[in-house]
């Protein structure tokens, strides 16, 4: 009777918890129990129905057409690193799991992740201590290890921000992001990306917009006598989720402007470079700003596993900043849940090291997944705007040997050889990194079929989801800029029969549409 009275009484005050938990868990509310502000509400509506509005659609759609999810973030199914397998199965089977790991991690791991930070280029030039610096001016205590880049960027989220603090991020973003400044009671700007810009940040649009935001926070909490609320943070992606940006040492000036801009402004950077080994160009990946001179302690940079090494199952993720910054995160971490797993800090150190072994294995390794994303995503491109398009003539007959053995009707083959009708990749988005795409659906807008016309993103959603069992991100998921487009964010980690089958069904139902 007692559990029953105490579980009523839960349910009382938490009404959320009545329903089965399926699709997408609650995404949180701000702790001041106001609605979500207007950019990052947008962003919820539409994760909401991307998860769980659409298993309504189950009810009624054809169940003879397998379920095709284009929305997924797990990367191709890659083997792990081996290096990061060899340093976890080292610590298990040497029994070095019988006890707790310091709440930074452990210190061997940090060390040799100093060396390979300073390999990379990463420079402080003002320690603490310079007795304890072992390169570049780095120590251990400018590392630590968290369960995922996204526990890194909510940690981080927690040490430098106050209520109605601003973090600003980029539209497109990765919409999942957005939620964790205003579960702080804080508030997310958005900067919209611009092909005049060829889709990259620029620094001096982004110099007008915080000062322009904090002046009107000025205004808005004149009256306060103990804070008053500012612009805390930008997040700049490098490479860019979902572009595929990449900003490397060809855009040196351009980051030395970011940061400077920022600086100037007591804005930190979060510099997000989860996706930084898939960048296509192998001889110059994604440029961190830490690696500029001055700008180490204005950085805040995360690292992980998960979109590159195979290992986004094991959660592994790094904070690389300031002491100060470290301190922070320490702290919570240790509030929390006291230290984080010593398995991911094994994993980082075999993926994070600056050994001639590490380079031999990393390029083998990336040589061959890189080769992969770029074929299939030339894959995507022939299903998208046509077998013609692709004009290298070995991967062209590679591509329709592939289709023809996934698709037998010869007028079907035909049609999916011409691409899919009204619709394209949205222009000057080529990605430079990862395995997504940006297209564009503008086109059949108006256009209908049965109950459905296409009025909105959401309408296009249902309407494939209904009747091809296609499912997608739309624009306003990720913040699109551009109100007027209808686009879809794509993966195209998929296998390559998998792109087939979901992207013969795009076509499908564009020509259903009228």
């Amino acid at each position: 009777m007692e559990e029953e009275i105490a579980i009523s009484q839960l349910l009382k005050e938490n009404e959320l918890l009545k329903a089965k938990a399926h699709g997408l868990p609650d995404v949180g509310k701000r702790g001041d129990n106001k609605e979500f502000y207007e950019n990052v509400e947008k962003v919820e509506k539409a994760v909401r129905v991307f998860y769980n509005e659409i298993r309504e659609i189950d009810k009624i759609a054809d169940n003879n057409v397998p379920k095709n999810s284009l929305g997924g973030g797990s990367p191709a199914k890659f083997k792990p690193f081996p290096l990061s397998l060899k340093e976890v199965n080292k610590i298990i089977n040497d029994n070095n799991i019988f006890e707790y790991p310091l709440s930074a991690g452990n210190e061997e791991y940090r060390k040799m992740i100093v060396e390979y930070l300073a390999q990379e280029g990463f420079q402080n030039n003002n320690p603490y201590n310079k007795n304890e610096a072992i390169k570049n001016g780095l120590t251990i205590d400018n590392i630590i290890f968290t369960v995922s880049t996204t526990h890194a960027y909510t940690l981080v989220l927690n040490v430098i921000t106050r209520p109605e603090d601003v973090i600003i991020m980029t539209g497109p973003n990765y919409g999942l992001f957005t939620f964790e400044p205003e579960r702080l009671d804080g508030r997310v700007e958005i900067i919209n990306l611009e092909e005049d810009d060829e889709w990259y940040i620029n620094p001096q649009k982004l110099a007008k917009k915080i000062d322009i935001i904090n002046q009107e926070l000025r205004e808005k909490y004149k009256d306060r006598t103990d804070y008053i609320p500012r612009v805390k943070a930008f997040l700049n992606t490098n490479p860019h989720n979902p572009l595929g940006k990449v900003m490397n040492s060809k855009h040196y000036e351009r980051l030395k402007k970011l940061s400077e801009e920022c600086k100037k402004r007591g804005v930190f950077i979060i510099d997000d470079m989860v996706y930084r080994d898939l960048s296509y160009d192998r001889e110059d990946l994604a440029m961190p700003i830490a690696t500029i001179p001055n700008m180490f302690s204005n950085t805040i940079t995360l690292l992980g596993l998960s979109k590159s090494y195979g290992l986004a199952g094991i959660r592994a993720g790094m904070i690389v900043a300031d002491e100060v910054i470290i301190r922070g995160v320490r702290n919570r971490m240790f509030q929390q849940m006291d230290s984080p797993p010593i398995i991911q800090g094994a994993a980082l150190a075999g993926a994070y090291n600056a050994t001639e072994e590490r380079k031999a294995e990393y390029k083998k390794y990336f040589d061959e997944i890189i080769t992969e994303y770029k074929y299939r995503y030339d894959l995507l491109r022939a299903m998208v705007d046509g077998i013609n398009t692709i004009k290298d003539e070995k991967i062209r007959k590679m591509i329709e040997k592939e289709i023809r053995k996934e698709i037998k009707d010869e007028n079907e083959i035909k049609l999916i050889l011409e691409g899919i009708p009204n619709v394209k990749f949205v222009d000057k988005t080529e990605p430079e990194s990862g395995f997504f795409a940006v297209l564009d659906f503008t086109k059949l807008k108006g256009k209908k079929y049965m109950e459905y016309i296409i009025t909105n993103e959401i309408e296009l959603l249902k309407f494939y989801y209904k009747y091809l069992r296609v499912k997608f991100f739309v624009g306003e998921s990720i913040s699109w800029p551009n109100k007027e487009q209808l686009v879809a964010r794509v993966t195209y980690a998929l296998e390559r029969s998998d792109i087939i089958r979901v992207f013969y069904y795009i076509n499908k139902g564009a020509r259903l549409l009228e």
